[in-house]
C-alpha cells in the first residue's frame, strides 16, 4: 500500500494516533477519578445529614415537657 506523505508521514501519523490514545485514556482517567472523589462528598453528606436529623428528633423528644 502506498501511503502519500511517505514514511516520515506514516510515522507521524502513527505518532498522532498513539498521542491521541495516551491522552483521551488520561483524561478518562482523571473523569473517574473527579467522580469517585464527588461520590464520596455526596455519601459523606448524606451521612451527616442523617446524623444531624437523628441527634434533632432525639433532642427534640428530650426537650418535650407534659404539663
Amino acid at each position: 500500500m502506498r501511503f502519500p506523505l511517505g514514511k516520515k508521514g506514516f510515522m507521524g501519523t502513527g505518532a498522532a494516533l498513539a498521542g491521541i490514545l495516551v491522552f483521551l485514556r488520561i483524561r478518562s482517567r482523571k473523569r473517574e477519578e473527579e467522580s469517585r472523589e464527588w461520590e464520596q462528598e455526596i455519601a459523606g453528606a448524606v451521612d451527616e445529614g442523617r446524623s444531624a436529623s437523628e441527634a434533632g428528633v432525639s433532642g427534640a423528644a428530650s426537650d418535650v415537657t407534659i404539663a
